[in-house]
């Protein structure tokens, strides 16, 4: 039995007896309430709302069914309505539909189980409509209930107004944000919003203006009054609220609080404007003075000072770097000046140890022992203090402390703020102090060098003073011994003939042990110079090895060469390459007694270029593995035992390697004890170039040998066909007529119109000489000269120097014509003369000049047995004294003496127009230097006027000075 409750069913009828039977029919499935009238039934429908249908009589006295169905329509609608009448009259059916909505309209008599039928369709859209009504009602209230809670809770304020600025509807966060307690006061007390909000009260008529314009406004910023009259920045999100007719009768939108966002700008502003301020501040404490200035003025405070750890860092004293934007705080001032703090002691001292902000908020009533400065800081009206630390890597840049006279509740909040441009800054402080303690450093580091190089050419000037002194000496020894051996061996003392020979070889050693030491000195000070020339590799091999015969003959040894005179040349220093050669080969000779040396060159490809190999192997006594790891160390041999039995000072493999770095090469070593050792030089075919272009160390791997054929080796020997000619002028008539002049010649012209251009082409072409303008615009020629003389590759090429003024520099004309370094060297001094002599034998005359009166003694005694006339003068004013009486044939003269020395004794002897040009031959022990070649190398022979020529006489001369560089031949 089903036991659900049955569904109400409301009959309504003015006779009883339609209600008994209505009753009949429908009591077993619903439950029945019964109204005689139209009142009675609204009465029931009142208790019991539930009534799902109802079935009213259309004719009724006092209230019809119509009328009755009617405001069950409007007060019940989800009742079903039904109505019975016995009238079938159109206009009643049509009137009730419309006015009560019924969902039958009944005629009597009717069918029951029509009646049943329809009561039943009624009953089950009752119950499907009322599941549904309640599920809306739900999903309504649920709705309802969610949006009021947004709007009670949204973070941001909620509100609707109306056109003259009152609140209609307000949420709790808007009262909230301009600060009062509820919703309902803010809608009570703000009746005019734009006088009574806004800072700026024209900004709500911006902002209507655009509403009325735009119909919505996003993001629209205003500064405004809470409450409390505190001020702060808002945005506002607005659509304009219109009526039915498009009237505008409000507006409603949200405002959020954007005054955190609007201090954290003005923060990041603040901070972009320190870092790049302080990056551009010349010097640590100017840093500090900005950081102050600036938050001093953004934050209102009065004064701010900082602290900075002493040199030290015992203490914390007081930097220069201050502000102050007020009057009255100098005795403030004047009082930190006197002061410093320890790690944890007073307001700064404190912060410095526990590296964290600290407020004094009331200085009163701080204890005199805690701030040290309580009393002057109450007279002159401060406060409140703020310590904050400027830190970077746990380190302590500076403290900075901030006062003011009148502190506010706003202030705490800026301990934050202030610490984190502290925190941002501390990394550009410190960079900052450091710099500057960089640039002191190197002030420091530059007096400390200047210092050093004054050091350097004192030690320098020594070590030139000492090469003079110690070869001067020796080579009267050697010059000496070498005539006695000679005098002694014509007038046949043999027992002196062996006794001088000891003493002309000891001073040889001597002066190779001297030599040794001072390159090596020069070596490692980095003076020793390398000075780059051309020369034929075959020769300076057949050179090398005739000079070392003797030390072959001594020990009885056997020399082969393998040297293609094929080879062709190389561009190194032939000096310093000798040295290297005669090293090796002596050590050669030195250690194998009876055995075969060898000598043999070739040249190679690496990966690097093409180089010479020189390969010198002996059969001597060899060298273990462990002393081959020593063996270029500097004053290393073998063992101590090497020194004792064959001498030396071990200094002249040592030489020998670095000269090869130097040279751009390389030395190596191989050896088997008791059996021989063979050492290998490689030696680029351009040292220069290979030096310039710096590049990567020499592996010994050659990709193959060049085979010395006739070809390769006239190819590498071949030279241009025709001398070329720079000239170097912004005069193009010049260049005109040395074209035309100089073509005829076989000579090769080359043009630049000024000095930049000119050191270009110089650099490329490598002319044979230049012909250079002084007075040219941008460079002029003085300065073109000078580059031209400082680079390696131009330093040795003839210039002809064209000016049109008497305003030039005599020191360029200086011109040696060959050099003898002490001790001299008698078979090559006696090959430099012979030179000079305008028939072999023919007699010479020369002019010795020598501060030493034993070398002068020497050399009269060495040319005299060479059919030399000889002059003698101690110093340049003597020897100028001797020109006016005779003019030599030759000069011989030593550049170190007291007076006038070599270079101005040149210098002044050029100036001599009586004079005619009489060659010189330089002998010294000095070391020359590369500034030193460049004077003597006689490279700069004239400087021609313009103005004391025509373009024919012009041309004339400098035909003149090519044939004297050799340039232009007679044949």
């Amino acid at each position: 039995m089903d036991s659900s409750p049955k569904n109400k069913l409301l009959i309504v009828d003015d006779e009883v007896d339609n209600l008994d039977l209505l009753y009949r029919i429908f009591h077993h499935s619903y439950q029945i309430l019964r109204a005689k009238n139209g009142f009675e039934a609204l009465a029931i429908l009142e208790s019991e709302p539930d009534i799902g249908v109802i079935i009213s009589d259309q004719r009724m006295p006092m209230m019809s069914g119509t009328e009755l169905l009617s405001q069950v329509a409007e007060i019940y609608p989800d009742t079903l309505r039904i109505i019975l009448t016995a009238h079938t009259d159109v206009h009643d059916l049509v009137e009730a539909i419309n006015q009560s909505k019924v969902f039958k309209y009944i005629t009597k008599p009717y069918r029951v189980e029509e009646l049943i039928q329809v009561i039943q369709q009624a009953t089950e859209i009752h119950k499907l409509l009322k599941s549904r009504t309640s599920k809306l009602r739900n999903e309504l209230e649920s709705a309802e209930a969610k949006y009021k809670s947004i709007f009670e809770n949204a973070i941001e304020g909620i509100f609707r107004t109306t056109i003259d600025g009152r609140y209609l509807i307000a949420n709790p966060m808007l009262a909230k944000i301009y600060g009062y307690p509820s919703a309902s006061s803010l809608i009570n007390n703000v009746t005019n919003i734009a006088n009574q909000l806004y800072v700026n009260p024209s900004r709500r008529q911006e902002f209507i203006d655009i509403l009325l314009s735009h119909e919505t406004v996003t993001n629209f910023e205003s500064q405004v009054y809470r409450r409390d009259r505190t001020k702060i920045w808002i945005s506002e999100n607005v659509r304009a609220v219109r009526d039915e007719e498009g009237t505008l009768v409000g507006f409603e939108g949200t405002v959020q609080d954007i005054t955190q966002r609007k201090r954290a700008e003005e923060e990041s502003q603040l901070l972009q404007r320190l870092t790049l301020e302080i990056s551009a501040a010349n010097d640590f404490q100017s840093a500090l003075e900005i950081t102050l200035s600036k938050i001093c003025q953004f934050t209102g405070w009065d004064y701010g000072e900082a602290w900075i750890p002493s040199s030290d860092s015992k203490v914390l004293v007081c930097s220069p770097a201050w502000y102050s934007s007020i009057e009255g705080l100098q005795e403030f001032r004047h009082y930190s000046e006197k002061i410093s703090f320890s790690s944890g002691l007073g307001f700064p001292g404190r912060v410095w140890g526990h590296q964290r902000p600290e407020w004094i908020w009331d200085i009163s009533l701080e204890p005199e022992a805690s701030f040290l400065r309580k009393y002057p800081a109450m007279e002159c009206g401060l406060r409140s203090g703020l310590a904050i630390p400027v830190s970077a890597n746990t380190q302590v840049v500076a403290i900075m402390a901030f006062f003011t006279r009148c502190p506010n509740d706003g202030d705490q909040q800026l301990v934050g703020l202030i610490g984190a441009i502290a925190m941002q800054l501390g990394a550009l402080m410190l960079r900052k102090r450091d710099e500057e303690a960089l640039r002191l450093m190197n002030e420091e580091l530059a007096l400390a060098r200047d210092r050093a190089l004054e050091a350097n050419r004192t030690k320098s000037t020594f070590v030139a003073n000492m090469s003079h002194e110690l070869r001067t000496p020796l080579n009267a020894i050697i010059g000496y011994s070498e005539m006695l051996q000679e005098d002694a061996d014509e007038l046949g003392l043999q027992d002196f003939v062996q006794d001088l020979q000891k003493i002309y070889q000891s001073g040889k050693h001597l002066l190779d042990l001297i030599n040794d030491i001072l390159d090596m000195t020069k070596i490692e000070a980095g003076k020793l110079e390398i000075h780059y020339d051309d020369f034929d590799v075959p020769i300076l091999i057949r050179n090398t090895t005739t000079s070392i015969q003797p030390l072959l003959i001594k020990n009885n040894n056997h020399l082969i060469v393998d040297c293609d005179p094929r080879l062709g040349g190389i561009h190194t220093d032939m000096t310093r390459l000798r040295q290297v050669l005669l090293n090796v080969l002596s050590n050669a000779c030195k250690f194998t007694k009876s055995g075969e040396i060898q000598v043999k060159v070739c040249r190679q490809n690496f990966e690097q270029g093409e180089y010479f190999c020189f390969t010198i192997s002996d059969t001597g006594i060899g060298i273990s593995p462990e002393n081959i790891q020593k063996l270029f160390q500097p004053f290393n041999q073998a063992d101590s035992s090497t020194t004792r039995q064959y001498g030396g000072t071990g200094l002249g493999l040592a030489i020998s390697h670095r000269l090869c770095q130097m040279m751009g090469g390389e030395i190596t070593v191989q050896s088997v004890l008791g059996q021989g050792s063979t050492f290998t030089i490689y030696l680029p075919i351009n040292s220069e170039i290979t030096k310039q272009n710096n590049k990567h160390k020499l592996s010994v791997s050659p990709k193959q040998p060049l085979i010395a054929n006739q070809s390769n080796l006239d190819n590498k020997l071949e030279k241009p066909i025709y001398p070329s000619i720079l000239v170097i002028d912004d005069d193009p008539n010049v260049h005109e007529y040395t074209k035309s002049y100089l073509s005829h010649l076989g000579v090769f012209i080359y043009s630049a119109f000024n000095g930049e251009d000119g050191l270009d082409l110089a650099h490329k072409i490598l002319p044979n000489a230049i012909i250079l303008d002084v007075q040219m615009p941008s460079m002029n020629g003085w300065e073109v000269l000078k580059d031209l003389k400082s680079q390696p590759l131009t330093s040795g090429i003839p210039i002809i120097l064209l000016t049109i003024n008497n305003d030039y520099h005599e020191s360029y004309e200086i011109g040696a014509h060959d050099y003898l370094f002490k001790p001299i060297d008698r078979d090559r001094l006696i090959l430099s003369i012979d030179k000079h002599r305008h028939t072999p034998k023919a007699q010479l005359s020369i002019l010795i000049i020598e501060d030493d009166i034993n070398i002068r003694s020497m050399l009269r005694r060495m040319l005299e047995k060479e059919n030399c006339l000889v002059m003698e003068a101690q110093d340049g004013h003597e020897a100028l004294a001797v020109l006016v009486k005779q003019t030599p044939q030759l000069i011989l003269l030593d550049l170190m003496m007291p007076n006038i020395d070599g270079f101005e004794f040149i210098h002044l002897l050029r100036l001599r127009q009586d004079l005619p040009s009489i060659p010189i031959i330089i002998i010294t022990a000095k070391d020359l230097t590369n500034e030193d070649y460049v004077r003597l190398s006689g490279s700069v022979q004239k400087i021609l006027q313009k103005t004391n020529f025509s373009y024919v006489q012009l041309l004339e001369e400098i035909v003149q000075r090519l044939y004297k560089f050799g340039i232009l031949t007679k044949n």
